[in-house]
């Protein structure tokens, strides 16, 4: 008979089918009826918040004093140092540094023995918890430099590892956070926007909790936890 579906067309058909129950799945799963899913993209986006910045390497955390790290930066300039853009010693947890006029300062991180594990989150009484807590939502977020890789010395994981679950602990504390993958090749920098549109560093996480929870509920429901504990 001429007027046959194709076997082609059949299957065109049965595919587009599939597409949209598929698609009716995903809605129905979003939105149901008693329960309500936010969905959270992770895009950039302006913020009068001041950055904080972190390197992550290995399972390590490292909090980046910027005025330490500038002062030291200084002084090794005005010593020549850092003349023909040289890598110098910033003398700051290992930090390599070298200045570059479009660039401003790159660090590069090779020795990570004295940094923070990642995991010392968990202790109430630790370095990078400490400088985790000390950011103020209202003022500052969080911005990591991600060494995406494991070397030799690394015994629980990556740096993108150490990164994930600090930014949950930031969120749970209603921190926003931002970040970029960083290498040997292309080190962690810190410039000012003037000098380079890629001189730009903003969050694309938010920080959030629970949906209609208030911060400062929820610290305070931290502290009669330690109240309670001791």
């Amino acid at each position: 008979m001429k007027n046959l579906i194709s076997l082609d067309s059949l299957t065109d058909i049965v595919s587009n089918s599939v597409g949209i129950l598929i698609i009716f799945a995903v809605i129905n799963l979003i939105h149901d009826d008693s329960k309500t899913y936010q969905l959270e993209i992770p895009l950039e986006h302006d913020t009068d918040l001041s950055p904080v910045f972190f390197i992550s390497k290995n399972d390590r955390i490292l909090a980046l004093n910027t005025d330490t790290l500038f002062a030291n930066a200084t002084l090794q300039a005005t010593s020549n140092a850092a003349a023909n853009k040289r890598l110098f010693s910033l003398d700051y947890f290992g930090l390599l540094g070298k200045i570059d006029d479009k660039k401003g300062i790159s660090f590069f991180a090779r020795d990570t023995s004295e940094w923070p594990e990642f995991k010392e989150i968990e202790k109430r009484s630790s370095t990078l918890r400490d400088s985790l807590d000390k950011l103020d939502p209202a003022k500052q977020f969080a911005y990591f430099f991600v060494y995406d890789n494991t070397e030799d010395g690394s015994s629980s994981g990556s740096g993108f590892e150490a990164f994930r679950e600090t930014r949950e602990y930031l969120k749970s504390r209603f921190i926003k956070s931002g970040w970029q993958p960083v290498n040997s090749e292309s080190p962690a920098n810190i410039c000012s926007r003037s000098i380079s549109r890629r001189c730009v560093y903003q969050p694309s996480y938010l920080g959030g909790g629970k949906s209609g929870s208030n911060p400062n509920n929820s610290l305070n429901n931290e502290n009669k936890s330690d109240n309670k504990a001791q």
